[in-house]
């Protein structure tokens, strides 16, 4: 679902230690356009200060590993390999008065490859609030047990045609590492996701289901656009 009144907005930086690149940088972080009519100040103050945060982690924290990695690499005489930091966001579902996103933070540090950590937010625009998983559904109706079968059903789909793969104990690892945070909206469905390294190797990336708002039937709060 496309989001035409979100843009992009971009910090970049490269930091320098003895002329030698230490860490290249980039955050993207949305913005909404002066004519959405919502609690658009809220929503774009929110993102301005989570990317100033990050920068501000990717420049100190993230920057003195860095260097210090560097100077280690010049006295062992090993190749040294600039750091990097990359945030990414997907606009996944806007239809009023909902507002969802994810957004994916890389982080590179010499490795044989970086890490990605995913973060999903969704708002009520009406109200300028992220609202939490239970909030998307009507008091009292546990939610859990669906999403969990979804998901298990879709994961043994995938392993059984080699689509992705997983580590052992599949379903077990399903609910254990089964995060209310870990969710976004997209069009046909809520998308819940599990980090890597939790049911499934790196190489199979993060893992995405989504569970068609069908299956809840008239237990929603909110009327979502369905394909």
């Amino acid at each position: 679902m496309k989001c035409n009144y979100i843009r992009t907005q971009t910090i970049k930086d490269q930091l320098y230690h003895n002329k030698v690149l230490m860490v290249d940088l980039k955050i993207n972080y949305p913005h909404l356009d002066p004519g959405y009519s919502g609690n658009s100040s809220r929503f774009n103050m929110h993102y301005r200060q989570r990317a100033r945060k990050n920068y501000y982690y990717a420049s100190s924290k993230f920057y003195q590993a860095a260097v210090k990695h560097y100077n280690v690499s010049q006295v062992q005489d090993f190749p040294f390999h600039n750091f990097e930091f990359i945030e990414v966001f997907e606009a996944t579902y806007c239809n009023k008065p909902l507002i969802s996103l994810f957004f994916d933070v890389y982080e590179f540090t010499g490795g044989a490859h970086g890490t990605t950590v995913r973060k999903g937010n969704t708002w009520d625009m009406r109200k300028g609030m992220l609202l939490a998983l239970e909030q998307l559904f009507k008091k009292d109706y546990y939610y859990v047990p669906i999403m969990l079968a979804c998901i298990e059903s879709e994961a043994a789909r995938r392993q059984i045609t080699g689509t992705d793969h997983y580590f052992d104990n599949l379903n077990e690892n399903i609910r254990k590492y089964f995060d209310p945070k870990n969710y976004y909206l997209d069009e046909n469905g809520i998308a819940i996701f599990y980090p890597l390294y939790t049911i499934a190797p790196y190489a199979s990336g993060i893992q995405v289901f989504v569970v068609p708002y069908q299956l809840f039937g008239d237990n929603l709060r909110y009327n979502f656009c369905q394909t």
